[in-house]
């Protein structure tokens, strides 16, 4: 047998080339991997249509969420699966302008926000509801009636903590005691506290928006205006209210105007969009660095099929971070898509999916995305569209696949020893075990797709894992443990 020698030069040459080509299978793979799938067309009457708003997961693994014209609250299952479960009487006069979606609650009701409920909408002053799915149509109870000011308060979409309360923002609008919005906590049933008004000006934000609960037990938000150029900001507030300036977006040439919250990355950062600025005014990715931002990515409407970013960023299992993105700029006919974004040293932007903008009811994939992306513990993406669909131009429901693996997703990214949290994940029936950075838990199988656990005393910050008959899951984030 004739041997063969190759010479450290060479075997250094063949070691770079492999490692070059698992590279790039290892970008391709995503690439490969991503599936756009309209799962269900809103075709029914006008008031089953364009649905709006972030899509609540419960704890029976479907997705709730509303319509806008009229307001139904439906049930979505992952796989198309549609249930009408309540519509506004007087569809064109009740409970109109219900579009911020909804939210579970800790006793596994949903519970959303309305501009408008049973009034006239000039007068119409906002309200907070709680809907039972099992009682359908008698399911809905309006549980607080902000005071009528002339005009609507706006409340936006309800954050859970784990104190079993509800906090949340209004945008405000001059509406005297309302002043330019505020920030408020709200229980279950229905007894709401104003814990700060916004008033505008240099030192202070107005019109905020939703708020995101971070790991330290506060939450992050940001207001579309404020600050010295009322170009917005960017804000933490304590579940006491009290709010501490982050940073505040420069209108005169800078990146400004947020239109949703921030999201925290499995890295603890804080990253999110802002409606103008950057390169060319299309609005930008930023990540929160001290107290100035880092620009991740500066939109071109052109080349990226994207800009005017409106949504909050949805991070995916792999750390990086996905968005649909509207076109709320260019009168219905500009480029949309879903994007992602890397978040290390030298960011990636990628354009994942493009919609057809000039869409009608022809177009089965639909187009005008209405909600963020959210997420499934089987490791799809979930979201809606307001036109196209193939029938009735009412929307459609859709998924969106990047590979990812089915993971689990803990119900807050924080909670103290002793004390019981809620976990999503598929194939739970048969669970063995439940771990929280090593240290096993006690748990209660509640279904399929959740479970409770009692976070141990020996526990420490890290990630949870779940061990079913199926294989182990695992959280895309550390769980923090006070």
């Amino acid at each position: 047998m004739n041997s063969v020698r190759i010479s450290p030069s060479s075997l250094a040459a063949i070691a770079l080339a492999l490692l070059m080509i698992a590279l790039l299978i290892a970008f391709a793979l995503p690439a490969r991997a991503q599936t756009y799938t309209p799962l269900y067309d809103f075709n029914g009457p006008q008031w089953l249509e364009s649905p709006l708003g972030q899509l609540a997961l419960g704890r029976d693994g479907n997705f709730y969420g509303m319509t806008f014209v009229g307001d139904e609250i439906y049930q979505m299952s992952p796989y198309g699966g549609e249930a009408t479960l309540w519509i506004g009487p007087n569809q064109y006069s009740y409970g109109v302008q219900c579009q911020y979606g909804l939210t579970l609650g800790p006793d596994g009701l949903l519970y959303g926000p309305c501009m408008d409920i049973g009034q006239d909408w000039n007068n119409g002053s906002g309200a907070i509801f709680r809907f039972d799915p099992s009682q359908g149509q008698n399911g809905f109870t309006v549980i607080y009636s902000f005071p009528v000011l002339g005009c609507s308060v706006q409340p936006n979409s309800l954050t859970l903590f784990t104190d079993g309360n509800f906090y949340g923002t209004t945008q405000g609008s001059n509406c005297g005691s309302a002043g330019l919005g505020t920030f408020f906590k709200i229980t279950p049933s229905g007894t709401l506290t104003t814990l700060h008004t916004f008033q505008g000006g240099p030192n202070d934000g107005a019109y905020p928006n939703a708020v995101t609960l971070g790991n330290d037990g506060n939450f992050y938000g940001t207001s579309a205006h404020g600050g010295p150029s009322n170009g917005g900001t960017l804000f933490k507030i304590t579940p006491k209210g009290k709010l501490t300036m982050l940073y505040i977006f420069d209108s005169n040439g800078g990146p400004n105007e947020p239109d949703a919250p921030p999201t925290q990355g499995a890295d603890g950062k804080w990253y999110g969009t802002t409606w103008y600025g950057g390169t060319y005014n299309n609005g930008i990715v930023y990540q929160l660095a001290g107290k100035t931002i880092k620009i991740l990515h500066s939109f071109n409407y052109t080349t990226d099929n994207a800009g005017y970013p409106n949504f909050t960023l949805t991070l995916g299992t792999d750390g990086h971070f996905y968005s649909p993105s509207q076109d709320t700029n260019m009168g219905g006919y500009g480029p949309e898509s879903i994007f992602g974004i890397t978040t290390g040293k030298k960011p990636v932007y990628s354009d994942l999916f493009n919609w057809n903008p000039n869409c009608g009811n022809t177009d089965a994939n639909g187009c005008f995305p209405t909600s963020p992306l959210a997420p499934h513990p089987n490791g799809n993406f979930y979201g809606t569209t307001s036109i196209g669909g193939g029938v009735t131009d009412g929307g459609v429901f859709y998924s969106f696949s990047m590979g990812f693996k089915p993971y689990i997703i803990t119900q807050f990214p924080l909670g103290k020893k002793g004390t019981s949290t809620g976990i999503f994940g598929v194939g739970l029936t048969g669970t063995t075990a439940v771990d929280f950075n090593g240290v096993s838990a006690q748990f209660s199988v509640e279904s399929d797709t959740y479970l409770t656990a009692k976070i141990p005393t020996g526990a420490t910050t890290g990630y949870v894992t779940v061990t079913t008959p199926s294989g182990t899951l695992k959280s895309a984030t550390k769980f923090k443990v006070k």
